[in-house]
């Protein structure tokens, strides 16, 4: 039976030739030998010998016969070949099937065997490289989800600050009355006692000097209440302009020298927390980039971030100055100034040795009316502001705390593209 060469997926262009070349080399060999038992059986009929002619004709049946095999073999031998070259330039799908049971067909089982490992090992490859593939996109597309979440968190942060910031702008001008109502009568009552006070004062008034101690402690009462009443009326005032400027631009972008701001600021909260703390004294360490240069914010805005930033850093010193079992005199507050500009942006960062910020409100710190400060000293809308402006120059604020031992708030204001404007 002749093997079946025919390729599933075309036919080597050097098969045909190759073929044809090995079975013209066997036929013309075989041909001879055939054509000289041939003539060897003729003579021995025409001269009438039958010994000889049973022995052409027996040799002529063993020509045909190894002829018969020599073809086969060839042909199946060249199949054999053609298929090793397929294989070997990649083509898996090219197959030969041959019948019989000798070494050819041992062969070609072995190389159908090699044949089909080779396309598992390829498919293997293939699922590996698909598999690799898939993995990268899986992580691109979870890098584009958690960018799309961040960007929707935003987007409803901002929207819930410009709501509160429409409701609180009503509350505010409703406040805004009865306060001013306060300042006023505070005023007028605090001169109408300072009048009491010089007439009480003047001598030859029909009073017992008791009587005039008392009144002169009636006086000091009502003056200290005054007192108290403007403080605590300003205090709800600068509470009411806060809140009606939450969620809210505003101002004028101008070049301003950062380490300027930063330092000027610094030193309005240095003395203010002097003025309210007493003997407040701080260690200021400033490593401030002289490349920084100018950036284009809004003055009021950027200054009244750093302004709460440094102002709730001393807040935080003096609070563990202030803690029962401090050593005196082995802590000394101490407050660091850093800025550095990189190619993309201008980062400040503040830092201080207070008491930290604990870990279960890392996550809240910058959400509007949310403070750790004990109550009556604060009412969270300072870093919740600072959060807003930096969003609206288009940086970021992100704090660092380890509680008792230091807070670090820093703050990444990006640059503009170059030749779009200065920086």
């Amino acid at each position: 039976m002749a093997p079946d060469t025919t390729p599933s997926s075309g036919e080597h262009p050097i098969s045909r030739f190759s073929l044809r070349r090995k079975s013209v080399q066997v036929i013309i060999a075989m041909t001879g030998i055939l054509a000289v038992n041939v003539i060897l059986l003729v003579e021995a009929v025409s001269a009438g010998h039958d010994t000889l002619v049973v022995f052409a004709a027996v040799c002529l049946g063993l020509v045909l016969f190894t002829f018969y095999r020599l073809v086969r073999t060839g042909l199946r031998t060249v199949a054999i070949e053609l298929w090793i070259r397929h294989m070997g330039e990649g083509n898996l799908d090219y197959t030969v099937d041959l019948a019989g049971n000798d070494e050819v067909n041992e062969a070609a089982a072995a190389l159908e065997k090699l044949r089909q490992r080779s396309i598992e090992a390829l498919q293997l490859d293939l699922v590996r490289e698909l598999s690799e593939d898939l993995q990268a996109k899986n992580a691109e597309l979870e890098g584009v989800l958690s960018e799309l979440r961040q960007t929707q968190d935003r987007m409803v942060v901002r929207q819930k600050l410009v709501e509160l910031g429409e409701l609180t702008a009503g509350v505010a001008h409703e406040i805004s009355n009865p306060l001013n109502f306060m300042r006023n009568f505070s005023e007028a009552s605090e001169e109408l006692v300072a009048e009491l006070r010089e007439v009480l004062q003047q001598p030859g008034e029909d009073l017992e000097d008791g009587t005039r101690a008392v009144i002169a402690g009636i006086i000091d009462d009502l003056t200290e209440n005054l007192l108290r009443i403007r403080s605590h009326g300003d205090r709800a005032d600068r509470i009411v302009r806060d809140m009606s400027t939450i969620g809210r631009g505003g101002g004028t972008r101008q070049p301003v020298a950062i380490n300027d701001l930063l330092n000027d600021r610094t030193m309005i909260a240095f003395h203010s927390a002097q003025a309210q703390f007493g003997d407040f004294e701080v260690d200021l360490h400033r490593d401030c980039d002289p490349d920084v240069g100018e950036m284009e914010v809004v003055p009021e805005e950027m200054g009244r971030v750093f302004l709460n930033l440094v102002g709730n850093a001393c807040f935080a010193m003096d609070e563990k100055r202030q803690m029962d079992g401090q050593d005196q005199d082995s802590y000394q507050p101490t407050l660091w100034l850093k800025t550095e500009r990189t190619d993309g942006e201008i980062v400040i960062r503040i830092r201080d040795n207070g008491t930290g910020i604990p870990p279960d409100s890392m996550d809240k710190i910058f959400n509007p009316f949310y403070t750790t400060k004990p109550s009556g000293t604060g009412v969270g809308l300072g870093l919740s502001l600072c959060s807003d402006v930096v969003r609206q120059h288009g940086g970021s604020i992100t704090a660092e705390s380890e509680p008792g031992e230091f807070t670090e708030m820093t703050v990444r204001l990006p640059l503009p593209d170059r030749g779009s404007g200065s920086g």
